[in-house]
């Protein structure tokens, strides 16, 4: 008599499921999306560093404070429709109050010497 009507699930699921096929989840471990921008050629994510993420030489002050971005990494993701997928990633800068000394957490974000994510070129070597 009909089958069941199937629950549309919510933003944030379609967001997260979406999210995953774009993004490795090794870089949304520690990193938020702050906006995407479509242009002719590309689109372009924008990820920032997620928030209290601390490194680890300056763990053990309390008088740690957010001093802006490092300058962002870009990186090859994937392609689709021919157009290329770029990650913009903003890490987060850190110093103690009243020093100049800046601190920041470092990720492989990329594979050495290549501005693609690891698991493109992964995939990109095991089809060779």
């Amino acid at each position: 008599m009909g089958q069941k009507r199937k629950q549309r699930p919510s933003s944030e699921e379609l967001l997260a499921t979406i999210s995953s096929m774009l993004i490795p989840s090794s870089i949304l471990e520690h990193f938020d999306i702050y906006g995407a921008q479509e242009s002719k050629a590309s689109w372009v994510i924008e990820l920032r560093e997620k928030e209290g993420l601390i490194p680890k030489e300056l763990q053990d002050y309390g008088d740690v404070v957010f001093d802006g971005y490092c300058n962002p990494l870009e990186a090859l993701s994937h392609s689709f429709i021919c157009k290329p997928v770029y990650l913009k990633v903003y890490r987060r800068r850190y110093k103690r109050a009243g020093k100049d000394a800046h601190f920041s957490n470092t990720y492989d974000l990329t594979l050495k010497g290549v501005k693609m994510v690891p698991e493109l070129g992964l995939f990109l070597k095991d089809e060779d």
